[in-house]
């Protein structure tokens, strides 16, 4: 009397895939008709033995039982437990593996990176992850409805829309991108029809492209950031592309706070922020190129002349992609002559300091009214006031991104960078600024680039002290101005290669 149970017998005597199948769905560890919730049933390892133990001989069976499964089946049907107490995903053969990783990506084209969201926000019930975006599988692109009805495409990038590839005039054109703007959808037949030779050769062929997975339960989000880009025609050379916009109740898979219905924008990812960018080349004792300045000022240029202000620009929302570089939260752009949102932003202009409100709070930090206000403790809420959204209110937002290039730091009033609240002495230090400041701040720049050409450093001040004006009409009116000052007009020069010494903690000045 044999042991063995009867996939285990069918497999040593080399039955046919159809035979298999019907064979492992008798004794499936999970209920498949269970869609939502997996739920676990008793059974006798006939799902890791075929994992585990036929050399991927039997992949296309995997397959198939995967491609019927949400995401988390898919995800219950990972982590079986075999008799020896190791789960189906640690101990499956390569294809097999492959087979289970492809399914576990969202929608099947997104592997999450790191499982903890690397930004949230509450107020819009969003969150972004890092990911990699694959092809789908081809099995899926044959078919039409492949996902079962898991989930919806609401959108995908075509690539061919040539209203939004067009640069600005300022620029030079230099750093076209090398990315083909084509599909690389694969033309070939089923994945299960390959040899296990030849799936192993794509499997360490296949490359992920890097990408941020934006998550929320919000169309209204959704919805906005395709319209802006849309009606305001802006170009993929200044804006990341919106690859896809998937719409689903599955997604919750990744992110157990986000089980209701919800939206997934895949977007263009980038190598890093301007604001790690700068912290990487002052620890390697390298000058930021005024190049790379200049163009950051061009992409904040092409918002401006479509008729849209950023609104929350600075180091955190521009891009590095390569050797382009783009503005990162266009979504919450307002129009030229919106009023601002005051819950949103951090490098407020001077003039958008409510002070008679951080007069009436005595400079606290938090809980400065009573009354159940929602607002109450939100510093912006209470210390910045709205305002007239216009050109200048980005431009006072540019010239901190100047400053930080050069100094290493922002302006005093911003020297938190966003990572806690600003304090009452910040905000009044920032509503108070004036010329005195002013000096301070130029001083401290002077201070810190002993190392770089004397004209543009002079350049440098000149700028910033027709930026840092204490009211928005006194300040440069246009980013066209801004880029046409001579600081601009020396790119290429000595500060563009300079290395420089980093000189203590900038954050050290009490201006």
């Amino acid at each position: 009397q044999t042991q063995l149970i009867p996939i285990q017998m069918a497999t040593s005597q080399e039955h046919s895939p159809l035979v298999i199948h019907v064979l492992l769905k008798k004794d499936m560890p999970i209920d498949l008709t269970e869609k939502v919730r997996a739920q676990v049933l008793p059974h006798k390892f006939s799902w890791n033995h075929l994992l585990s133990n036929c050399e991927d001989q039997y992949h296309m069976v995997i397959t198939k039982i995967l491609q019927g499964c949400t995401q988390p089946q898919v995800l219950a049907l990972a982590h079986v437990e075999d008799s020896n107490g190791k789960i189906a995903l640690s101990t499956a053969t390569p294809v097999c593996k492959h087979e289970i990783r492809i399914m576990l990506r969202l929608f099947n084209t997104l592997e999450i990176v790191n499982q903890r969201p690397a930004y949230t926000n509450p107020m819009s019930d969003t969150q972004i992850f890092y990911a990699l975006r694959y092809d789908p599988p081809p099995s899926l692109l044959s078919s039409q409805g492949g996902n079962g009805g898991l989930f919806t495409v609401l959108h995908e990038d075509a690539g061919n829309e040539r209203m939004l590839n067009e640069y600005e005039d300022l620029d030079d054109m230099s750093m076209r991108s090398g990315m083909s703007m084509k599909s690389q959808r694969s033309a070939l037949s089923l994945k299960s029809q390959y040899s296990v030779e030849d799936k192993l050769r794509r499997i360490h062929r296949e490359k992920g492209q890097n990408v941020i997975a934006k998550l929320t339960s919000r169309s209204d989000v959704v919805e906005r950031e395709l319209r802006v880009r849309k009606n305001y025609r802006l170009s993929r050379q200044y804006i990341p592309i919106i690859y896809s916009v998937h719409h689903t109740v599955q997604h919750a898979a990744y992110s157990e706070a986000m089980a209701e219905p919800g939206y997934c924008v895949t977007m263009e990812g980038a190598d890093a922020t301007a604001e790690n960018h700068m912290l990487d080349m002052r620890n390697a004792g390298v000058a930021f190129p005024i190049k790379c300045l200049k163009k950051i000022g061009i992409a904040l240029l092409h918002m401006h002349e479509r008729g849209l202000i950023h609104g929350d620009f600075g180091t955190h929302n521009i891009g590095k992609f390569g050797k382009k570089w783009k503005l990162l939260g266009v979504g919450g752009s307002y129009r030229v002559g919106d009023k601002t949102d005051s819950r949103r932003g951090f490098y407020h202009p001077p003039e958008s300091v409510d002070m008679s409100a951080l007069e009436k709070s005595g400079g606290k930090r938090r809980s400065f009214f009573s009354g159940g206000n929602k607002d109450s403790g939100n510093m912006n809420a209470v210390c910045i006031r709205s305002i007239t959204a216009d050109a200048t209110l980005d431009i006072w937002a540019f010239g901190n991104v100047v400053y930080e290039a050069f100094v290493g730091a922002p302006l005093s009033p911003y020297m938190c960078r966003g990572k806690r609240p600003m304090s009452g002495a910040e905000y009044a230090k920032l509503g108070k600024w004036s010329d005195s400041r002013l000096k301070k701040s130029l001083d401290q720049l002077s201070e810190q680039n002993q190392f770089r050409d004397r004209t543009d450093i002079r350049n440098a001040r000149d700028l910033l002290a027709k930026i840092f004006t204490r009211t928005a009409d006194t300040r440069i009116p246009t980013m066209r101005k801004v880029l046409e000052h001579p600081f601009f007009g020396s790119v290429g020069g000595g500060a563009a290669a300079a290395r420089t010494r980093v000189q203590g903690q900038a954050g050290s000045n009490g201006l």
